[in-house]
């Protein structure tokens, strides 16, 4: 098969936590008509497992797709370069993200997650995720917001700003025209890779399409904004968002900036 050009590409990414993968390369393999998909399994320059792993799992799905490859960064980018580095090597029209700890909770989930976005005619697709805490989990975000995101999407815009994010990147798809029309995440923030880069979309203007699928079962409590506390570098990077909004208001309501003003101000008389 012509491999230039595909419909879609699976993107597993992980960070020294290869030991979490196994549920999530299972889920992959198991994915029905996915002839036309690529996999790419990429490492951000881990050091606490054997990345050779990596090309054994990729053996484990050949046959099933239509390309799988492996990309090991040799240094760790962070997050939000990570994205970008694999945002150029997809070759698939529409990217699916997927990282361990997290599985498709059906063997038609890319297949649908991919059919509604061909239907929806936009270039970027939200849905929702089931969060794992307990064995029946709970499905966030609630399908008001694809309402809100349809008919007011600066509301919700200015609501996720004072209050937070309800589009995730674990729960959202991209093609490679959002990439072309609106460009690629900001590698001035290092682990933040979604809130940023949606509210920027929001204030351009993007158009988004939501579905009510769910995109993956979440594994909560791992990873780096997940848990009871921040990792310092995402609190960093929310406060970079924070100021950045001040020098780029657009589409934010007076509520809002009053609301990041005071945030700001707070910070900075704490010496922060």
């Amino acid at each position: 098969m012509n491999t230039e050009k595909l419909r879609a590409s699976i993107l597993f990414v992980l960070y020294n936590n290869f030991d979490e993968a196994e549920e999530s390369l299972a889920s992959i393999a198991a994915q029905e008509d996915c002839a036309d998909v690529e996999v790419i399994l990429s490492d951000d320059g881990s050091t606490a497992y054997d990345t050779a792993q990596l090309y054994r799992a990729a053996e484990g799905l050949k046959g099933r797709f239509a390309d799988v490859r492996v990309n090991i960064n040799e240094k760790n980018l962070g997050s939000v370069a990570h994205f970008n580095r694999l945002f150029e090597l997809a070759r698939g029209e529409y990217i699916v993200f997927i990282s361990p700890g997290d599985r498709f909770p059906t063997s038609r989930t890319v297949a649908g997650i991919l059919g509604d976005f061909e239907k929806s005619g936009v270039p970027i697709l939200t849905g929702r995720r089931r969060d794992m805490r307990d064995a029946r989990g709970r499905v966030r975000p609630f399908a008001i917001t694809g309402f809100f995101l349809k008919h007011f999407p600066k509301a919700l815009m200015n609501y996720m700003i004072r209050r937070h994010n309800l589009i995730s990147s674990c729960c959202t798809a991209y093609s490679k025209r959002l990439f072309a029309e609106y460009g690629m995440p900001d590698t001035r923030y290092r682990l933040l890779d979604d809130f940023p880069y949606i509210i920027r979309l929001l204030q351009q203007g993007a158009r988004f399409a939501f579905t009510r699928r769910i995109f993956l079962e979440h594994a909560v409590g791992g990873g780096v904004s997940t848990g009871e506390s921040i990792h310092p570098i995402i609190l960093r990077d929310l406060e970079e968002m924070q100021e950045q909004l001040l020098r780029e208001p657009q589409g934010l309501s007076k509520a809002t900036l009053r609301h990041l003003e005071k945030a700001v101000a707070e910070r900075k008389k704490s010496g922060n």
